[in-house]
């Protein structure tokens, strides 16, 4: 996941996260820094959600 500069929007500095060639947020630089702190930490969870299913899975 990388951050790339767009444009300039009204006098602000605007961003793109872009993941595999696909932009998934466009803001400015520190809301481009919050999304990723989020969208990371979402992921995590799923993942540990994921983890924890498919153990009950195997001991049910």
């Amino acid at each position: 996941m990388e951050t790339r500069f767009e444009c300039i929007y009204e006098g602000k500095k605007i961003f793109q996260v872009i993941k595999n060639t696909m932009p998934l947020f466009t803001g400015t630089w520190a809301q481009c820094e919050r999304f990723k702190d989020i969208y990371n930490e979402k992921v995590m969870k799923s993942r540990y959600r994921s983890r924890r299913s498919s153990t009950r899975r195997a001991d049910g």
